[in-house]
């Protein structure tokens, strides 16, 4: 993980990173019944080191959150088909059918997936790395209120990294 300066904003270079998708995957408890079930079904025990595993096909960060729902992943992948050839083999696989097998037994499942053809990442001051910034090289910028509609006119040139006002960080 890239080191963030603790003196000023920075973004996180997400013009190397063109072909990105963002994934979320969710699990519903809709019951306390459907909560149990899933706990049982060792799902949740063999994702991580399966994620873990994934990093060298194209993963690239797998962040668990919580929902007032049940648990969500945000990932964020190299590429749509490295996530797409993923999700097709073992474990994956497996865990999907069992989803589909106990529908409507008290557990919901959802995914949302996005190609991020242009995208931001700013962090104010003192902020430590999380999402993108945890996989992309960070540069210095100017934080504040403004930072956001000032990088706005430049999101259609980041691909090609043609971003002239920011510099690269120093090594601290």
């Amino acid at each position: 993980m890239p080191d963030a300066p603790h003196d000023s904003a920075y973004t996180a270079a997400l013009w190397e990173h063109p072909t990105l998708c963002v994934a979320l995957f969710g699990v519903q408890f809709l019951s306390e019944e459907g909560r149990q079930l899933y706990e049982r079904s060792g799902i949740e025990h063999e994702m991580f080191d399966a994620l873990e595993q994934a990093r060298a096909v194209g993963l690239l960060l797998n962040r668990p959150l919580m929902s007032p729902e049940g648990p969500l992943l945000m990932q964020y992948w190299r590429t749509y088909d490295d996530l797409d050839r993923w999700a097709r083999r073992q474990p994956h696989s497996r865990w999907w059918r069992w989803l589909m097998e106990h529908t409507g037994q008290g557990v919901g499942f959802y995914h949302e997936i996005y190609q991020a053809k242009t995208a931001e990442a700013i962090y104010e001051q003192g902020t430590r790395p999380v999402g993108p910034a945890v996989f992309s090289s960070l540069k210095r910028t100017k934080g504040g209120a403004n930072a956001a509609r000032a990088a706005r006119p430049r999101l259609g040139v980041a691909v090609d990294g043609a971003l002239t006002d920011q510099q690269p960080l120093a090594p601290l």
